[in-house]
């Protein structure tokens, strides 16, 4: 990742009220696994119009800790929808928002601290969105997805690594996908540098056709 990369939030620290959060880069990452499925075969046959549902995506974050374990969560609620164009994978876009309200760690304080004003401000911003410019095929069943992520008034560029795998229903597509942020570039810097500025973003969920 470079600073090109969109920042994310801080998760809090129950002590010190630090933050680092994760993003839309959850169900960005997804669209952008089934463009990468563009290559192959299937080409053909994948080509049309995906649902992303927030039901078949798992998106997951974490924060480095100095010294300290990852402060790990995920976003219950993301989705959106593809259209990819197998021929012409460049022509293939993503729209994935993020109900940033949906916020879980599994600790009351730092989801808390997630959503406050001096992290997500989820009264204020209560979504995030990823809009795609760019899709490049890397490989057979990969691909790079480069796009807008936009939260908390801020747009900044993301991008997010895919790979594509085949569940044998043609009108599903099972994806992969990693990528990252950081959050400093949306003014969620709170408790750096003992929280990393970086957010990595791990997504594991289903496409299906419509």
């Amino acid at each position: 990742m470079t600073k090109m990369e969109s920042k994310a939030p801080a998760v809090p620290d129950p002590a010190s009220k630090r933050t680092v959060r994760p993003a839309v880069t959850g169900a960005l990452v997804f669209a952008t696994s089934v463009i990468a499925s563009s290559t192959g075969g299937m080409a053909d046959v994948l080509s049309g119009r995906y649902v992303l549902p927030a039901q078949a995506l798992e998106t997951l974050f974490s924060v480095g800790v100095l010294g300290g374990k990852q402060i790990k969560g995920r976003f219950e609620k993301v989705n959106g929808e593809m259209v990819l164009n197998a021929k012409r994978p460049e022509a293939s876009r993503v729209n994935v928002t993020v109900d940033l309200r949906s916020v879980e760690t599994g600790n009351d304080r730092v989801t808390g601290f997630l959503k406050s004003a001096a992290m997500f401000n989820v009264s204020k911003y209560p979504t995030a969105r990823f809009e795609s410019y760019s899709v490049r095929l890397t490989g057979k069943k990969t691909a790079k997805v480069e796009g807008y992520l936009t939260m908390r008034g801020a747009r900044q560029r993301t991008s997010l690594d895919v790979h594509l795998q085949n569940t044998g229903n043609t009108r599903n597509i099972a994806i992969q996908a990693e990528g990252g942020f950081f959050r400093s570039l949306y003014g969620m810097d709170a408790g750096l540098p003992l929280y990393a500025d970086k957010v990595r973003l791990q997504i594991n969920g289903t496409g299906k056709r419509y």
